[in-house]
């Protein structure tokens, strides 16, 4: 699925125990990886939000398949915690493969930006999972007239820069924030991921098929407790999206399935796919 997070593109898709990943392609960055397919091997920037295998399992793999083409190392992000269980087991592979997978690894703390570019920055924040796990904001730096400035005349403007004038100022704008798995309790803990333009926020169960305490016990969020949030996410900015299905949920059934949430926030909420990008063509998507 392709969603357009102006200035960017975000492809992704997600079925819940089995894989999630996300890509901006133009930023080259990767949020999870999945079982590592190919079209994440352009990707220098692996930002992993916690270490279970269907986010993360792929990493050998692309990590193997950039060496094979000869491309550099990309850079790994991983929750602090998890850095050191991670380097041994890409020294693991290592071993097994008989070449290094020479790798930086970056440990991520809450609210510490990494730069990713120019003018780009991975902001992670806390989520709530039985493994150490850590969200990302995406931010972009952007220009604005200052308050005092606004509403005069171009020539006016064009004037107070020559002679040096800051008219000027910088700001950080969330672009994209990501979840991946976690408790419904990161709305209220972490509120600053309602600003951002695009929120992809994890509904791994959708009905009665699976109850609130087992979705609960396994660290994912159940519809009805995004029903009860119904005014927390009226707040939101930008748009909603919904990810981590349950295999249980046939993919015709998810859309009916988030109207009550739709109707009940007011909210454009977009269904991220349980397909691959690669898998589309031969399913008929």
């Amino acid at each position: 699925m392709k969603l357009n997070i102006s200035p960017w593109t975000l492809d992704g898709f997600s079925l819940g125990g089995v894989e999630t990943a996300l890509h901006v392609p133009e930023l080259r960055l990767a949020l999870d990886v999945g079982r590592g397919r190919q079209g994440l091997v352009r990707c220098d920037h692996l930002a992993l939000t916690h270490t279970h295998m269907d986010h993360a399992g792929g990493l050998p793999y692309l990590l193997a398949l950039r060496a094979l083409y000869g491309m550099t190392a990309p850079t790994i992000y991983v929750p602090a915690q998890m850095a050191s269980a991670m380097k041994a087991m890409l020294d693991g592979w290592a071993a097994l493969q008989r070449y290094p997978f020479p790798s930086p690894i970056v440990p991520t703390e809450p609210r510490a930006r990494l730069p990713i570019g120019r003018g780009v920055w991975l902001d992670p924040f806390r989520t709530y999972h039985p493994v150490p796990s850590n969200g990302y904001t995406l931010l972009r730096e952007r220009k604005r007239l200052r308050e005092a400035f606004v509403g005069l005349a171009g020539p006016v403007l064009a004037d107070l820069r020559k002679r040096g004038e800051a008219i000027e100022e910088t700001l950080l704008e969330p672009v994209l924030s990501f979840t991946s798995d976690t408790l419904v309790e990161v709305l209220e803990k972490q509120p600053h991921i309602l600003e951002s333009q695009t929120l992809v926020l994890e509904c791994t169960f959708l009905d009665a098929r699976k109850s609130l305490e087992d979705a609960r016990a396994g660290g994912h969020i159940h519809l009805s407790e995004l029903m009860e949030r119904a005014e927390v996410l009226r707040a939101m900015r930008g748009r909603l999206v919904l990810s981590h299905f349950s295999q249980i949920y046939a993919a015709r059934e998810i859309e009916a399935l988030l109207e009550p949430l739709r109707q009940k926030t007011g909210l454009d909420i977009v269904a991220l796919s349980t397909v691959a990008p690669d898998e589309r063509q031969s399913l008929g998507e």
